[in-house]
């Protein structure tokens, strides 16, 4: 069952970007963002647990890097 923060997760992610990696993955969009949501807690509670707003290029930064496992990728939330 998909909890409230992939559906937030899935209205902040430009579309195009959730496409491209559900397209890779051969699942839809929402899945994609259950998956981050289930591998990143830690990074979605600073998202969504902090007053504090981002930009969004720094949660598409963000989001790619998580979504590639980039070794070098450091989170800018």
């Amino acid at each position: 069952m998909r909890n409230s923060r992939t559906f937030k997760l899935y209205t902040l992610i430009p579309q195009e970007i959730l496409q491209h990696f559900a397209d890779q993955k051969k699942v839809n969009e929402l899945d994609i963002c259950e998956i981050i949501a289930e591998q990143n807690t830690e990074w979605v509670n600073r998202l969504f647990d902090n007053e504090t707003s981002y930009s969004l290029n720094d949660l598409k930064h963000d989001f790619v890097g998580l979504m590639t496992n980039d070794e070098h990728f450091l989170p800018r939330i």
